[in-house]
């Protein structure tokens, strides 16, 4: 296993977790690794941060005006050298064997990505619980129906920082930029493009969920750029010959104004740019237009449950989730 791993790390304001981020990747027992930490425009401590780990030559560091993680990510893309790439962000963190883990996947079983499971939590001392291994490998025209089966029942699958990356296969492929969530579309596109997969449940990534973060946080105008990704799915999966693939797609589609009105009805709305009320008629009205296909998705029978709450009543949803702690998408 001496092929090189590059690390791509887009930084931003994130000098309260950084450190425990980075260590994280310098205490990787893989020891072929690149690590490219692209500074986009912090304003707080994280520049220097950075440049205190470049002292470890395996560190390097950009530091840049403020353009959004696509850009960032691209940017890590162009610099980077290894055979293998993987992304992580800034307020987050790996388990340390993590990319041993998948390139000796990837070099035993020859396949074009290894995707893994993480841990989401609001609690940052939160530890990896340890698990009985269970892998797959998947093939083919197989890649796309498991791959929009398992991220319909959990979507944080889209995210492309669950993956190991082979260069090759990843070609010319790059982040939308000047948009959110554009990393759905991206991980799908790869995905198209891999010959197999090897697919572990082991959890090698910890998601730090914090107030402010895509996945939480008040409803704001910028989360509807979600619509966008998620119409980009749907056109991509409508070229599938798949039927299911196809099917899948619709029901990515159909799921945004749940989505979103879930986020609102959980964390509230930004109420400078959003009137909630109006917001969520609007949403619900588009909820129930779309019912009868989240009713025959793969999805949980609670957020099916959920959904038909939420086309009756807002109010009662809101009340109800204020009382969760689950992430509703």
């Amino acid at each position: 296993m001496d092929q090189k791993v590059s690390v791509i790390i887009p930084v931003y304001n994130a000098g309260k977790y950084l450190r425990r981020c980075l260590d994280s990747i310098a205490n990787q027992t893989y020891p072929q690794l690149e690590v490219i930490l692209i500074d986009d425009g912090s304003e707080d401590d994280s520049a220097s941060i950075c440049d205190d780990y470049c002292t470890d030559d395996r560190f390097q560091v950009l530091h840049k005006k403020n353009e959004g993680q696509a850009r960032a990510r691209n940017i890590g893309l162009d610099m980077s050298t290894g055979a293998y790439v993987a992304f992580v962000d800034s307020d987050d963190r790996i388990a340390l064997d993590t990319l041993a883990y998948c390139v000796g996947y990837m070099e035993r079983e020859q396949t074009d990505a290894v995707l893994f499971d993480c841990l989401m939590s609001e609690d940052l001392e939160a530890e990896m619980p340890d698990i009985a291994e269970c892998v797959q490998r998947v093939s083919g025209n197989d890649i796309m129906r498991f791959y929009m089966e398992e991220s319909t029942r959990n979507s944080k699958l889209f995210s492309p920082c669950l993956c190991l990356y082979r260069r090759d296969t990843l070609g010319d492929l790059r982040f939308r930029e000047g948009k959110i969530y554009e990393d759905i579309d991206f991980k799908y596109k790869y995905l198209k493009r891999c010959r197999s997969i090897v697919v572990s449940n082991q959890i090698k990534y910890y998601y730090f969920v914090s107030g402010d973060s895509t996945v939480s946080g008040k409803l704001c105008r910028k989360n509807f750029e979600l619509r966008e990704a998620d119409e980009i799915i749907y056109h991509l999966t409508q070229e599938e010959l798949d039927p299911r693939v196809r099917f899948l797609g619709q029901v990515k589609r159909s799921r945004t104004a749940f989505s979103l009105l879930g986020r609102m009805a959980r964390y509230g709305a930004q109420e400078s740019e959003i009137n909630e009320n109006e917001t969520a008629c609007d949403l619900q009205k588009e909820l129930r237009q779309n019912l009868l296909t989240l009713l025959r998705a793969p999805i949980g029978f609670k957020r099916k449950v959920l959904a038909v709450l939420m086309s009756v009543s807002y109010p009662l949803s809101k009340w109800l989730m204020g009382r969760q702690k689950t992430i509703y998408s």
